[in-house]
């Protein structure tokens, strides 16, 4: 006997017991889950809404495959692993134990991630007054305000100011901008505006 935790109605983790994947029909049905032929899930795996898991597939004991995860055919996603949400991997693609892929991440046919490689996105800091999130695409949101990260170089003290942001407040973000500017080029150097 087995276990897998899939989303409730809640959307908190729900643990369904079975020996055949085929016993969990009706629930995999009723959040849009796909699961390919032949394709074996670990004990103890979570598997999000509307995941897709390809003919063939292996996913370890206790992975993680995130909401709207796509996993080809083929593909060997390692123990404790965890897939983002939104994330693409590929056909034959391999990703090893305890190796994390970020949200929204795409991994190429027949690609392989060794052994607790963490792949990820974006990053989130929570500064003193508002969060800062990298979105992707070199944008940063800061509290409500969503601009590319060159538009914040330019901007920050207008912002800051239009904020009731104090002057130690304004130089703590203009650090955060900075960071996520580094972090951006680091991603895509051969992509970033000088």
């Amino acid at each position: 006997m087995k276990t897998i935790h899939l989303r409730d109605e809640n959307y908190n983790w729900k643990p369904f017991k079975y020996s055949e994947i085929s016993e969990l029909a009706e629930a995999l049905k009723e959040r849009k889950i796909s699961i390919g032929d032949s394709a074996s899930i670990g004990n103890d795996a979570s598997i999000g809404n509307r995941a897709s898991i390809g003919n063939r597939a292996s996913i370890g004991d206790s992975a993680s495959i995130g909401d709207s995860a796509s996993i080809g055919n083929d593909v060997s996603i390692g123990n404790r692993a965890s897939i983002g949400n939104r994330a693409s991997i590929g056909h034959g693609a391999s990703i090893g134990d305890s190796a994390s892929i970020g949200n929204d991440a795409s991994i190429g046919n027949r690609a392989s991630i060794g052994y607790e490689i963490k792949l990820l996105t974006g990053f989130y800091i929570n500064g003193s007054r508002h969060p800062v999130t990298y979105v992707g695409e070199g944008k940063l949101s800061i509290g409500c305000h969503h601009f590319k990260i060159s538009n914040w170089l330019k901007k920050y003290k207008e912002i800051g100011y239009s904020e009731e942001y104090s002057e130690e407040e304004m130089r703590e973000y203009l650090g955060y901008i900075q960071l996520a500017d580094q972090f951006y080029k680091n991603l895509t150097p051969e992509k970033v505006e000088v």
